[in-house]
């Protein structure tokens, strides 16, 4: 392969690697992905710890997680019994999975928990000191808060994972906020 060409697929593997690890994922898992997005061809557990110098044991733990995100698949090679891998080519797709599997029930988690500290405070409202009870105002109000702005999240997910379509990017550019 050309240095050129080399030289792209080591950055682009890299800098999947990086921003898998900013996500909250592992590095190795980012350049997994990375080497399996950047090949036409599946690759197999051999060929993914060969080309990323990493353990066949540590491919294989990171490729059962990226299936669990849907972000790479098991495929069938003919005349082959090793398992063979491919990417998740529709980035959207891999968002939505990501969305839906992780962010989604945490923004359900935290208005769950603010509800409940709601509810906390108003139980304990009668009790407090008239002291208290102004600090429970004060974190009522900030509660409120956080409860709209959680619920904006939410809002917005659902628009997201319940599109089936392709966002228009060049139209989202296009969108003049303030």
């Amino acid at each position: 392969m050309d240095d050129s060409l080399t030289a792209v697929n080591d950055s682009t593997v890299a800098g999947l690697g990086r921003l898998a690890r900013f996500f909250g994922f592992s590095e190795v898992m980012g350049r997994l992905y990375g080497t399996l997005l950047m090949v036409p061809e599946p690759l197999s557990l051999d060929d993914l710890a060969d080309t990323l110098r990493i353990s066949k044991g540590s491919v294989s733990m990171n490729m059962r997680a990226l299936e669990r995100w849907g972000m790479a698949t098991e495929v069938w090679v003919r005349g082959e019994r090793k398992k063979y891998y491919s990417a998740e080519s529709d980035l959207w797709q891999v968002i939505r999975n990501v969305l839906d599997s992780r962010e989604r029930r945490e923004v359900q988690l935290a208005l769950q928990v603010l509800s409940e500290s709601v509810a906390k405070l108003q139980s304990a409202n009668e009790k407090l000191t008239p002291e208290d009870q102004e600090l429970a105002k004060y974190y009522l109000e900030r509660i409120d808060d956080l409860q709209a702005f959680f619920q904006f999240a939410q809002m917005a997910l659902e628009t997201v994972l319940g599109s089936q379509e392709s966002i228009d990017f060049e139209a989202v550019t296009k969108i003049e906020i303030g």
